[in-house]
């Protein structure tokens, strides 16, 4: 049998940080067991490849689930992007408060983690899909494949459900469930929104920017605006994203009102497309909304508001106008189901807050944290996860760090 003094679960962004975190205070042998065949495959694939990996504007508007996990972190955390810097990568934001790598590469930031995992001798066993989780007389007994493990502390960042093919794939809530805790329910997050098929079907491959309400019961629920992307059968696009974790609780109990012309009122529309109903009389009346929108966008805008494009821009009534006006300021889209995790960059859900400490130690199993995806908190698209990720790794490393050192004094 193997002997380590912390096993973590999971090399992804949280397990790698809270192996590095354990090295900074202390020199307890540390072991990663990742199941996958390298670590950290879905850092790569953040931020469209360019690894989005913080925020300068983090606050707990940000986060759905339970913000008070932001309370559990440590308070001696540097900065994402210092303790970035620290290992040698050089980071820059945007105007939007993002931050990114200078590089704009994901595999740099990658290897900064993995360069410094090296350099302070952490352990890593990849292809190692561990299987449970078992107390022992000293610790705990982790079995994966034919092998065994003992460590005195283990820390749980197995992550989530979301991108299965890159690891995500929810063994980490079984391995928990063995322990005694449950979860939440669990719902795939920043993915597209399905819909009617009808409804997008003459506009997949298009985007618009849009303010997008997400409405149960003529009740807004979350407002956002942005690119919105017409798919196959599904609404997409970052302003989508962000609302899609709290759209997957009103599975057919909700619809997203999209406001295809923010920045006017419904007052300045009617007067425009009167003005252009008059100076494009002759013309066919899918020719109103041009210059406003792509054509198969206004083509589709006059069909959701009953007009007949046999019919020319003059001959197009009063009633109608305003009909049309409604559609572009208010166009609804059922909420049908949100795509399948496959597609989804987070989980929505996790362990339940209430069976952790705010030590981000199980209530059930001395010696055991968690941190990452697994826990009950998603945030929205622009790094807050990975931020989360990073801070919550770093947490659940020193604690565990600080739980081998009492243990170690009561004897």
């Amino acid at each position: 049998m193997k002997k380590t003094d912390i096993a973590v679960i999971g090399g992804g962004a949280s397990g790698l940080v809270a192996a590095i975190s354990i090295k900074k205070y202390s020199d307890f042998k540390v072991t990663i067991l990742e199941k996958q065949a390298r670590v950290g495959k879905k850092i790569l694939s953040t931020g469209n490849g360019r690894c989005n990996l913080s925020n300068n504007r983090i606050d707990g508007s940000c986060y759905n689930g339970n913000n008070k996990l932001l309370n559990y972190l440590s308070s001696d955390i540097p900065s994402t992007e210092d303790f970035f810097t620290e290992m040698g990568l050089a980071c820059k934001s945007d105007d939007q408060g993002r931050i990114y790598p200078h590089s704009m590469a994901a595999s740099s930031v990658l290897d900064a983690l993995r360069f410094t995992a090296s350099a302070k001798g952490v352990e890593i066993l990849c292809d190692s899909n561990v299987s449970e989780i078992r107390k022992a007389k000293k610790g705990y007994d982790i079995i994966y494949g034919e092998n065994i493990i003992n460590a005195d502390s283990v820390i749980i960042a197995a992550g989530g459900c979301a991108t299965p093919s890159l690891g995500s794939d929810g063994s980490g809530y079984a391995l928990a469930q063995k322990l005694g805790h449950s979860t939440t329910a669990l719902y795939p997050a920043l993915a597209p929104i399905r819909t009617d098929i009808n409804n997008v079907k003459a506009l997949k491959g298009l985007r618009t920017y849009a303010k997008a309400t997400l409405l149960s019961n003529g009740k807004p629920l979350a407002e956002q605006s942005g690119e919105v992307q017409f798919a196959d059968g599904a609404l997409s696009g970052i302003c989508i994203f962000n609302i899609s974790s709290l759209a997957a609780k009103y599975i057919k109990k909700s619809e997203i009102m999209l406001d295809i012309a923010p920045d006017y009122t419904k007052k300045e529309i009617s007067y425009m497309l009167f003005t252009i109903k008059e100076t494009r009389a002759s013309l066919p009346c899918e020719e109103l909304l041009t210059g406003l929108f792509h054509k198969r966008i206004g083509q589709a805008v006059l069909k959701n508001s009953s007009i007949a494009l046999s019919k020319t821009c003059g001959e197009l009534s009063e009633k109608e106008i305003y009909r049309i006006c409604d559609i572009i300021k208010d166009w609804r889209f059922p909420v049908t189901a949100v795509s399948d995790w496959s597609l989804a960059q987070v989980t929505s859900g996790g362990i339940k807050s209430e069976e952790i400490s705010d030590n981000l130690e199980s209530l059930f199993a001395k010696g055991v944290f968690f941190c990452g995806e697994i826990l009950d908190i998603d945030g929205i698209c622009g790094g807050f996860n990975l931020d989360f990720a990073w801070k919550s790794g770093y947490t659940a490393g020193k604690n565990s760090a600080e739980y081998i050192y009492s243990i170690k004094d009561k004897k």
